[in-house]
């Protein structure tokens, strides 16, 4: 019995190429019963990484989602708020991320950082002000 796979647009999937090639990328389309175009992003033949080609769905498999932890997610946006200089959302989300490392060590877990001042630091780690 041939397991099949529901893929739509912009999933992620690894698969193997009619020559065996191995690759990782994100699908492009996914027609029922037909091929998988992906878009390749590694691939151990560097001549095919960007571009898109097909691949039999059996030779396919979905990747993971990835799921960013709160902290991540918020050290990434703090990151955006520096890069385009908006002090307001910095400050915003800089508050979020105290708030959440507050909560994680309520909860038994060390903090990754440890701010003995309880203001908020920037990506240089320095204290805001």
């Amino acid at each position: 019995m041939t397991r099949t796979i529901h893929l739509v647009e912009s999933d992620w999937v690894s698969g193997t190429t009619q020559e065996d090639e191995r690759v990782i990328g994100y699908v492009e389309s996914a027609p029922i019963g037909g091929p998988v175009k992906v878009r390749v992003t590694q691939s151990d033949r560097e001549q095919i990484v960007g571009a898109t080609i097909e691949i039999s769905r059996s030779k396919v498999r979905k990747l993971e989602d990835h799921t960013l932890s709160a902290a991540d997610e918020l050290q990434g946006l703090i990151e955006l708020a520096l890069m385009t200089h908006d002090r307001a959302w910095f400050e915003e989300l800089s508050e979020r991320l105290l708030t959440a490392t507050e909560q994680t060590s309520a909860n038994g877990r060390q903090p990754s950082s440890p701010n003995l001042s309880g203001k908020p630091r920037n990506r240089l780690h320095r204290i805001a002000d």
